[in-house]
């Protein structure tokens, strides 16, 4: 692959990297992100039980303090930009072989559409809401 080629690659991750958000609740870093699903890799998938799709969308959720990654309880609820109706999220407790702890929760998406996501986290008893939205787009 040409230095362009390698150049338009890195950008196309760049913008995905950029759409990720966090927020500090409390001492608690709430770090997430939106994005297709088929974005994971079929063996992350196969692992964690969670589907690739070009019509799915994928919420990861993680929080931490301190630098250690902690558990909690995450609730939510996503919508397009204008839609009055949210529909509820299910997540998903992942924890991987380094012991991380993730959310995920996975939506049908129209793509190229900014979702908005409000987000209920239990953080040391105490409930916590986030509200954010992101486009999600397919990457070509």
């Amino acid at each position: 692959m040409g230095r362009i080629g390698l150049l338009l690659l890195s950008m196309c991750f760049a913008v995905q990297a950029l759409a990720a958000g966090a927020v500090d609740v409390s001492g608690t870093a709430v770090n997430y992100n939106a994005f297709m699903s088929n974005f994971l890799s079929p063996a992350i998938t196969e692992k964690y039980g969670l589907q690739r799709s070009p019509q799915l969308g994928a919420l990861n959720i993680n929080l931490s303090r301190a630098d250690q990654k902690i558990a909690s309880t995450v609730k939510g609820t996503y919508r397009e930009v204008g839609e009055k109706k949210a529909k509820a999220l299910t997540f998903k407790q992942v924890i991987n072989d380094n012991g991380a702890i993730d959310y995920f929760a996975q939506f049908p998406v129209k793509p190229s559409q900014v979702y908005v996501f409000d987000i209920q986290l239990k953080i040391n008893g105490e409930t916590k809401d986030i509200e954010f939205s992101q486009e999600i787009a397919p990457i070509q």
